[in-house]
């Protein structure tokens, strides 16, 4: 079903850009503008997978970024005009968020709530995360004060974590409906004013770890990363790293655990192998590869984060591929935004 020619339901919008397409960033960075933000490398690596839903008072946007930093400043806010509100949620990988010069580093589960007539930065250098779009009437309705949330971290450990919700709307994305689409953007508008009208305090980092703690899990996370295919367990990681088993443990406590953060890293890299056109082998063979045990368990592990089998995104993906309809075009998505910045519509 279509309104004004842009109501889309259902059918996930794509782009899969990787390493050896020699205008991956240049699309990208296109992308990327037309949602009101400039883009630039960080580093020589580039890669990113994006998979959007759209409906006219949502949109969602399932992302995994390898080396980029995206920022929107005072010029791109006069230019474009945009005042809605989004939420930024990572679910693995390593990112800094936040009002521009003011990047916090995230942990898994984190949230963070901009204001598009607001300066950011965010800096990625390997993460797989969400965003959601949210109209500005329908935050403030819930949560009038709201632009004082810009740019902060919200914990996973706040009661009725808003990160948790956003990546629980995230797995039945494939699934959007009406119903879907209304009661998500209220749940997380009243989530928002939950948190405001509590006045809980936002936190500045990873909550409940020191800095040591912070440092000794990016270590191991940076081995685990380069290292997905190998049998990883806490013995190996610790020797590798010069960090103590115990220690470990400790770093890990805050974002669900260290064998967590292993699968999760497992199954991202798995998505974007899969879903990239030039890439024919089978999904085991992929899974053996990057270290899952057998195939059950990486659909079970696959399925708990991202709501799907391995099988049924590679199918969504196949049934996409060359049909423009799904294709992420900069046209589509500044035509969403401007829908989304005019409010709701009449009868």
């Amino acid at each position: 079903m279509q309104s004004n020619g842009y109501r889309e339901r259902g059918a996930p919008h794509r782009t899969i850009l990787g390493r050896k397409s020699p205008d991956s960033f240049g699309v990208y960075h296109d992308l990327v503008g037309a949602s009101g933000a400039g883009v630039s490398r960080l580093g020589d690596a580039f890669e990113a997978t994006v998979i959007a839903y759209h409906s006219d008072r949502l949109t969602l946007f399932n992302r995994q970024l390898v080396g980029a930093e995206h920022l929107r400043d005072s010029t791109q806010i006069r230019r474009d005009d945009f005042d809605h509100y989004y939420l930024q949620v990572l679910r693995s990988g390593r990112i800094a968020s936040g009002r521009s010069g003011d990047e916090r580093r995230l942990a898994p589960g984190d949230a963070v709530l901009f204001d598009a007539t607001q300066p950011m930065r965010t800096r990625v250098e390997d993460a797989d995360y969400v965003t959601v779009i949210l109209a500005r009437d329908l935050v403030e309705a819930a949560a009038p004060n709201a632009r004082r949330l810009h740019g902060h971290i919200l914990s996973r450990n706040l009661p009725n974590s808003i990160g948790k919700a956003v990546l629980s709307i995230a797995r039945r994305a494939a699934s959007f409906s009406s119903d879907l689409e209304i009661g998500s953007s209220q749940l997380l508008a009243g989530l928002l004013g939950q948190i405001e009208g509590d006045r809980v305090d936002i936190h500045d980092g990873c909550s409940g770890e020191t800095e040591l703690e912070a440092s000794r899990r990016l270590r191991a996370e940076l081995f685990i990363d380069d290292n997905l295919g190998l049998n990883l367990d806490v013995d190996l990681i610790a020797r590798r790293t010069g960090v103590s088993r115990s220690s470990l443990y400790r770093a890990f406590r805050a974002v669900g655990g260290i064998e967590m953060t292993i699968a999760k890293r497992r199954a991202a890299r798995l998505k974007s192998l899969m879903l990239r056109p030039d890439e024919g082998r089978q999904i085991s063979s992929l899974a053996f590869t990057l270290g899952f045990s057998n195939i059950s368990h990486c659909s079970r592990v696959f399925k708990e984060i991202y709501g799907q089998t391995p099988s049924q995104l590679r199918a969504i993906g196949r049934d996409a591929a060359g049909s423009i309809s799904h294709t992420l075009q900069v046209d589509r998505m500044r035509e969403w935004y401007n829908v989304m910045n005019r409010g709701p519509r009449g009868g």
